[in-house]
């Protein structure tokens, strides 16, 4: 008989665990189990799971199944603990316990190992999504408060590190010991935001009628760190929010990231404990990454199913053991059958409703997701393409590609070049008719040519958006260092391996180098399509014919030539020892045959650009495995 997965969760969330924040864990983990065939039972915590002193715990575990404990302290073989990892969206998984006592108190921190691109990437995002939106866990004060700079900032705990047993003193010795150690520093303190505020409050009422030089508040968190020197906690989540802020924390409790924060066990430790903080230089990206990426789970990561397996495996519960499907036999294409008849349906319906749609029958759906919708239908023997926008912003989408169509219908002069034509359009509903281009994907014929066929095919690509544009051409300064910044914060948690860390790492140091060589020049820009590509085009019978067009928008020549080549390499790469810029120097030739990109480019900014492109493509395409593996080649053939 299979293993049970079970969850031992406080009874007040019994019936709604599925729709809290803090328990998100658990939402992954149900969909996980109950979608591959496993069985989830959830059961009232006992409190004496939550105890670190209580060992025999046979009677609320059974060993025939896995149990995960929220808020849990049990360690023994068939148990894992869970909590909130401090800040969203990480949470423990823990076989030891959360939180203070979790196992990443017992890791070896060695920032040597860390990989600084992924380290700044996480780091960013983090701020990004807590220090410049001044959000916290607690529903923070939204009004701004003015806390006195470099202030040493207090944060109690309620009584909850002394029930845990992880506090090395009581709440009024350790604002005693801060407040006869500050240095002179104003020492503002602020009470929990759920755990007995009351007595919180009395003990700081106390102090101050003793004449101890504290001020109370109850400011947003991220005002408050914004101005202090040093935050003190015993091991609050405030401590890594003032990491974020890159201030130091001073820790009077247990904690499982001693590893860059100064500790006080006894009264006379706090002195020499805040010139200490005070005068180290940390990196706390390095460090943030290092724990969170270790020691806990994502429920924003891509893979976070996959490693949620692994733990349980770890743990001796493999999937086989729990009774799971395998993820082919899961995962039914039933429900997206069902989506795509109802979507069929509902737009049918529409169009009989619409003067000059109304005799158009729907054959097929072939883009269904939550704003645009796609089909190919019929009116008479005429084949249409259907596009439904379902976005707030439909009718300005449609307005936008029917201005696109109407200027290249007049820009392209040409009998070898062609764009879709609108058959039909309205904006109110969001929705447009299209002719339906007959032919092969550009794409597709490029990739079973070869010789001087695919450089013909290149070639064209080319001179389709030279025509495209030649009336729409402006120059301006080239932003290259704005640009390499952008491309700096770039998220790459998809990435794991070191090795691609150390690639991106040396990609981006060679981007650096070329972004000041061209900062400034001044580059051409063309009004066309921001995503230029050979899926973007039908050829028949020497006709190219643009089709999928939107909004143009303003965008720099080199780029889009970059994004041409690039993605050709990393979907349809020649077979070929020779390369230029990490571009197969056959195609690379023949699309530069033309003028499009100025001479002065060439050399300057289309490299840059490429390399843009090329660590774009590396990190979004990461999990397709051959995408990936071309875009690997390409860079280390770019960076020579």
């Amino acid at each position: 008989m299979a293993a049970k997965i079970v969850f031992h969760l406080p009874k007040q969330f019994h019936d709604n665990y599925l729709e809290l924040t803090h328990l998100a864990l658990f939402h992954k983990i149900h969909e996980l189990i109950t979608s591959r065939g496993g069985e989830i039972e959830v059961r009232r915590r006992h409190e004496a799971l939550r105890s670190p002193f209580q060992t025999d715990l046979a009677e609320h575990l059974e060993a025939e199944n896995l149990h995960i404990i929220e808020n849990g302290m049990v360690r023994q073989p068939n148990a894992l603990n869970t909590a909130l990892a401090y800040l969203q969206p990480y949470f423990h998984l823990d076989a030891q316990g959360v939180l203070a006592l979790s196992s990443a108190g017992n890791a070896v921190y060695d920032e040597n190992v860390v990989n600084p691109v992924l380290a700044t990437s996480k780091f960013r995002g983090l701020q990004d999504r807590l220090v410049k939106k001044r959000r916290s866990r607690y529903g923070p004060k939204e009004e701004f408060t003015k806390i006195p700079e470099g202030c040493i900032a207090v944060f109690l705990q309620g009584d909850n590190p002394h029930l845990q047993g992880t506090a090395y003193c009581n709440n009024e010795t350790l604002l005693r010991t801060v407040a006869e150690n500050s240095g002179g520093r104003t020492i503002v303190v602020k009470a929990h935001p759920i755990s007995k505020q009351l007595d919180d409050a009395q003990l700081i009422l106390k102090l101050l009628q003793e004449g101890l030089p504290l001020e109370a508040t109850d400011a947003n968190v991220h005002d408050i760190i914004r101005q202090s020197a040093v935050t003190v906690s015993y091991n609050s989540a405030v401590s890594l929010e003032g990491f974020l802020h890159k201030k130091p924390a001073i820790l009077f409790g247990k904690s499982d990231f001693h590893h860059i924060v100064e500790v006080v066990r006894r009264p006379e430790d706090f002195a020499p404990a805040l010139e200490a903080a005070l005068s180290k230089s940390v990196n706390y990206a390095k460090y943030l990454h290092w724990y969170f990426s270790k020691h806990t789970l994502s429920v924003d990561d891509w893979q976070v199913d996959k490693k949620i397996l692994q733990v349980f495996k770890t743990t001796g519960f493999s999937a086989d053991k729990l009774g799971l499907r395998t993820l082919e036999e899961a995962c039914s294409a039933q429900s997206a059958v069902s989506a795509r008849k109802e979507a069929m349906a509902s737009t049918q319906r529409l169009l009989r409703g619409l003067l000059g749609l109304e005799a158009v029958k729907l054959r097929r759906a072939t883009i269904i997701d939550d704003t645009y919708h796609e089909f190919i239908g019929v009116r008479g023997k005429q084949k249409l393409r259907i596009c439904r926008h379902l976005s707030a912003e439909g009718a300005q989408e449609v307005s936008e590609r029917v201005e696109e169509i109407e200027k290249l219908e007049i820009a392209l002069v040409s009998e070898r070049f062609s764009s879709e034509q609108c058959y039909l359009a309205n904006p109110e509903f969001g929705l447009m008719a299209l002719t339906h281009e007959p032919g092969v994907i550009l794409a597709d014929r490029i990739s079973s040519a070869s010789g001087a066929r695919r450089s013909k095919l290149v070639r064209m690509a080319a001179e389709w958006l030279q025509e495209a544009t030649q009336v729409r051409i402006k120059h301006t300064e080239f932003a290259s260092m704005f640009r390499l910044k952008v491309l700096k914060e770039w998220s790459l948690d998809n990435v794991e391996a070191e090795d691609d860390c150390a690639l991106l790492e040396r990609l981006l140091s060679d981007m650096t180098r070329r972004a000041r060589q061209v900062k400034g020049m001044e580059i051409q820009q063309i009004e066309g399509q921001y995503w230029f590509s050979a899926e973007n085009f039908v050829f028949k019978d020497d006709v190219l014919c643009g089709v999928n067009l939107r909004k143009a928008q303003w965008t720099s020549v080199a780029r889009s030539t970059a994004q041409f080549l690039v993605d050709l390499q990393i979907r349809s790469p020649m077979e070929s020892d020779r390369h230029r810029f990490g571009i197969a120097k056959d195609d690379w030739r023949a699309y530069l045959s033309t003028d499009v990109v100025p001479e002065s480019e060439r050399r300057t900014a289309l490299p840059f650009f490429v390399g843009e492109q090329l660590f774009r493509r590396f990190v979004s395409d990461y999990r397709k495995l051959e995408l990936r593996n071309n875009a690997r080649k390409a860079i280390h053939s770019f960076l020579g």
